[in-house]
């Protein structure tokens, strides 16, 4: 008979998972599908799970009350590894290896439960330490089961009280990962990973499930708490810059429906609509688009990353959104759950999802061109309001004024170039129906036509005589009536140079401010 060596116990616990947080999902996704399978039971009941923390005696208990394990039952689906009774395509999980991911992270790992009408309460104790001493030990050579029988004890508690009671708990002791003791870290980590419900606070909840209602789709959601704290997905209006600013808001939501070449529901899905401002910022929980099967991430909040060329992934970081994978027997989650498992019906899959995302990447352009120039029309009316409050004030300097009357020319030539460009990305976003459209109204770009020239200036520097007749300096003034032409001149040097040294425009004009007071009094 052959036999399968402990180190299998090694790949099943401490290498696992790359993110301890992890054993949370797991957990709770086995909760899910006790209380699937307990609604088919009792519908009328409502059901919950409990995560508590506590980190000063180091304690975890995550808790549903479902239907709980028969006492019959305890050692195969509590002991056995790899043996479930639930089935692919239905369950959340399916392979029976999850509920040891928890050994790898404390020194004792509890299972303790009660089904309903039995007057007992199950518990199932696996011995960490033990488990970790017999792994790292060369010499002992006991197989896996060897291990398991080593490790684990089971005890049953017989009382009558516990008849009307239906619970499965899980009980991590001396956890020995501080990461997981962080009560507000992991209510932030389940809140986007967990299968749990949008925020009634979140405006377009009811656009997404007007999308699903309208495409037939469901979403499995759970009543969850962490402490006292019930979770429910951190979506929000606001886009908080890395000071938790809000630098951005969302305007809308779009939406994604793919079918598979055989017309097979294979993915939906849903991203925000905002400025587009870059990449979103830690600061805010809900960020990038997540990919999810059943309403439980996969993966970290970089899955879908994979989805677009190394040169392009910086784009799905300029949403927050989901991906949800209709699951079936072609798209299932792999072990580690971090992404899906190999099958034929992968590469359909993925391609889908690129062309969608290669949209997006477009979409990012747009905003930045848009942006662009934007800030050049912002500019060009900024500086001609600079030359037309120097009109009336007097230039200080003939050379002055032929420097600020090119530089007007050259913003009227740069504004013209920038309106024809917004006139003709406002067509093709009109063309199109972008989701821009609502997006970039505020700034005049509904009716590019009302941007309004600056005047064309009427300095001719070819033309002395025009020029001088043109010509407004600053000495021309009544208030300087009481100096002769050559105190005038000598003025108006003074002034030019005050303005050739100092590059701040509002430094110099403040000065030469304070001297024409003082000497016009």
């Amino acid at each position: 008979m052959a036999r399968i060596g402990k180190n299998v116990l090694e790949s099943l616990t401490r290498s696992m998972y790359a993110d301890s947080k992890c054993v949370y999902r797991e957990y709770i996704q086995n909760a899910a599908d006790q209380i699937d399978a307990a609604k088919q039971l009792y519908p009328e009941l409502e059901y919950n799970v409990f995560v508590k923390i506590n980190p000063h005696k180091r304690n975890i208990i995550i808790e549903d009350d479902a239907t709980g394990v028969p006492e019959n039952q305890v050692e195969a689906l509590l002991i056995d590894v790899a043996r479930s009774i639930k089935e692919r395509g239905k369950n959340k999980g399916f392979r029976g290896i999850g509920r040891l991911g928890g050994l790898a992270y404390c020194k004792t790992l509890k299972f303790e439960t009660s089904y309903f009408g039995e007057n007992s309460i199950s518990i199932v104790t696996w011995d960490a330490v033990l488990l970790n001493h017999i792994l790292d030990d060369e010499n002992d050579d006991r197989d896996a089961g060897e291990v398991i029988d080593a490790i684990t004890t089971i005890t049953h508690e017989h009382t009558e009280e516990t008849r009307d009671k239906h619970f499965f708990r899980v009980i991590m002791e001396d956890v020995t990962d501080d990461k997981l003791l962080i009560e507000k870290d992991i209510r932030n980590y389940l809140a986007m990973v967990a299968p749990v419900d949008y925020s009634n606070h979140f405006v377009y909840r009811n656009d997404i499930y007007g999308f699903m209602k309208k495409h037939n789709l469901h979403l499995d959601c759970y009543t969850i708490y962490v402490g006292e704290y019930q979770l429910s997905k951190d979506y929000t209006i606001s886009i908080l810059d890395p000071k938790g600013q809000e630098e951005d808001k969302i305007t809308g939501v779009e939406f994604w429906y793919e079918e598979d070449s055989e017309g097979i529901p294979m993915y939906w899905g849903w991203y925000a609509i905002s400025g587009l401002k870059g990449v979103i910022s830690i600061t805010n929980n809900a960020r990038n688009i997540r990919l999810r099967c059943e309403n439980i991430q996969l993966g970290n909040e970089e899955a879908c990353l994979r989805f677009l060329p190394n040169d392009k992934q910086k784009f799905v970081r300029w949403f927050f959104g989901e991906i949800h994978v209709i699951s079936s027997n072609k798209l299932l989650p792999n072990s580690q759950r971090d992404y899906l498992r190999e099958d034929v019906a992968l590469k359909e899959f993925e391609d889908s999802v690129q062309e969608n995302f290669l949209k997006l990447e477009k979409l990012c352009y747009l905003a930045s061109n848009l942006r662009s120039e934007e800030k050049i029309v912002n500019q060009a009316n900024k500086k001609e309001e600079e030359i037309r409050n120097k009109r009336k004030k007097g230039f200080n300097s003939k050379e002055e004024e032929k420097k600020l009357e090119a530089e007007f020319r050259d913003w009227l030539q740069k504004k013209e170039a920038s309106v024809k460009k917004l006139q003709k990305m406002q067509r093709q976003m009109e063309e199109t129906n972008s989701p821009l459209l609502p997006i970039f109204n505020p700034l005049g770009i509904t009716n590019p036509q009302n941007y309004v020239l600056p005047e064309k200036s009427n300095a001719t520097p070819n033309n002395n005589k025009v020029e001088q007749k043109n010509s407004n300096l600053r000495v021309d003034k009544p208030i300087y009536n009481k100096f002769q032409p050559k105190e005038k001149e000598l003025i108006t040097k003074i002034y030019s140079i005050i303005a050739d040294t100092l590059p701040n425009n509002s430094l110099c004009d403040a000065i030469i401010e304070r001297i024409e007071t003082e000497i016009t009094k």
